[in-house]
């Protein structure tokens, strides 16, 4: 009975304000009000060099830069946890059945908008949402805070400590963060779309 509480505990919102926890969704619009999504991904692959990568020139990203988006990324990340199991962005068909349709609404959506992913399946970005849930099967909220907290350390510092952080988990949430970036801008964009129409 303790290991569950301690569980439930361990994951719970800390960066998120009341509104925004009741409304996840402005953190969406929110995180990126400050940046585009390909300057998000850019931060994200600096940060993760100088997280991880052993070099001899200076780390690429200033403190002030890197705990500023740590924290954004920390919200985000709580933002995509409490709408896990929401269906958001959705589109309106099957990707299975109806793959011709998907390619085709895909080309036509990637037209309009000023950025699209590159990193998201055919059925991720017919289903973003679906990106939210796979994320949390790999690692739970703590686990996503503690290895971005060991990032954010990792890439603060003057020495290179290669132990802390093993490759494959490097490898795995650079990934799941590129594909959280590119699947809640989408959803983003989706929302706004259907507010304007």
């Amino acid at each position: 009975m303790k290991k569950q509480t301690k569980r439930t505990s361990d994951n719970r919102i800390v960066y998120l304000d009341n509104d925004e926890i009741t409304d996840p969704i402005k953190v969406i619009h929110d995180f990126f009000s400050h940046s585009w999504l390909p300057n998000h991904l850019k931060m994200l692959k600096r940060w993760r060099n100088d997280a991880a990568l052993e070099s001899e020139e200076s780390k690429k990203c200033s403190p002030d830069y890197l705990v500023y988006n740590y924290e954004l990324t920390i919200k985000l990340i709580e933002a995509a946890w409490l709408l896990k199991s929401h269906k958001l962005g959705r589109l309106d068909f099957d990707d299975k059945q109806e793959s011709d349709i998907a390619k085709w609404y895909i080309k036509t959506e990637r037209k309009k908008l000023r950025d699209y992913p590159e990193n998201l399946s055919i059925r991720e970005i017919v289903k973003p949402s679906s990106v939210l849930k796979k994320m949390f099967r790999i690692y739970k909220l703590d686990g996503y805070k503690k290895i971005l907290n060991t990032w954010l350390h990792e890439a603060l510092s003057t020495s290179f400590m290669e132990e802390s952080l093993s490759k494959s988990e490097v490898i795995t949430v650079y990934e799941q963060l590129v594909k959280l970036f590119e699947a809640t801008w989408l959803i983003g964009e989706r929302i706004k779309l259907n507010e304007n129409s």
